[in-house]
């Protein structure tokens, strides 16, 4: 199993004036990524647009990642689906292509039991015998996994990290209070440092494609007691994040990457 703590950039897909996926321009952003540092990818997700692309194009595009990357980095896919056989088709897939791990946000649209929802994570578990990351997004899927019973999950030998995209920092420390080997990826940029206090031991972040080096450094200046620093470089980040807000982040991430010559298209 790869350590999976450290800082992901949740990459955008490149699309052409036409709306199809640029893998081209793909594999220009892994090359990218990985001159400024980042210390490992994430693949298909929110940034990604992933639920807006076909299945097809959720396989291709981590194929053109993973095989860029190579062994470099670890590369996480997400896999997260409407309906189950998709997920397990995507998680396979992922494994084959060798992903250092899965990842999935809970089932969503309908309302499911927490068994259910257990369910479905070690279906993926299974089907692709990686490690998983635990997607917790509740403001896009309703569905709280760092409260509740759905915690028991978590129990799961494979299941290795969660990717916490929440606020409620109360809940990630009580979380790994109660999972002491799970490994907190923050998943708000904004609150990176605020993650950092509560366990988290890295990030998977839109941000992070262009600004790796400054997540990286507040990182270290947090690790090493310099807390006046650490917090200076968290409100730059949050600056530029606060004016992203005003137009939508994942717009805004595609303009600031093309900036740095890599055109993600609209």
């Amino acid at each position: 199993m790869k350590d999976l703590r450290a800082i992901y950039p949740a990459l955008p897909t490149p699309m052409d004036a036409s709306g199809r996926v640029d893998y081209g321009r793909l594999a220009e952003l892994v090359d990218y990524e990985l001159a400024q540092g980042a210390e490992g990818l994430y693949v298909g997700g929110s940034t990604a647009e992933a639920f807006l692309l076909t299945e097809e194009e959720r396989m291709l595009v981590a194929e053109t990642v993973l095989k860029r990357a190579g062994d470099r980095v670890p590369v996480i896919v997400h896999t997260g689906a409407g309906g189950t056989d998709a997920a397990v088709r995507l998680s396979r897939h992922a494994a084959e292509r060798g992903a250092a791990a899965v990842s999935s946000v809970p089932p969503i649209y309908f309302k499911y039991t927490t068994e259910e929802i257990i369910g479905y994570y070690l279906s993926l578990v299974e089907a692709s015998g990686l490690p998983l990351v635990v997607y917790n997004i509740p403001a896009f899927t309703g569905v709280n996994m760092a409260s509740g019973p759905v915690r028991e999950l978590f129990k799961h030998p494979q299941v290795a990290a969660v990717k916490h995209t929440n606020t409620n920092m109360y809940e990630l420390e009580r979380l790994l209070a109660a999972n002491p080997g799970l490994v907190a990826l923050n998943g708000y940029d904004e609150a990176f440092l605020s993650g950092l206090s509560m366990g988290a031991e890295g990030m998977i972040g839109s941000t992070v494609n262009f600004m790796a080096r400054k997540f990286i450094a507040l990182r270290a200046a947090f690790r090493e007691g310099r807390n006046a620093e650490a917090l200076r470089l968290q409100r730059e980040a949050n600056e530029i994040i606060e004016t992203m807000v005003e137009v939508g982040v994942f717009n805004a991430v595609k303009y600031a990457v093309a900036l740095r010559g890599i055109d993600c298209g609209s």
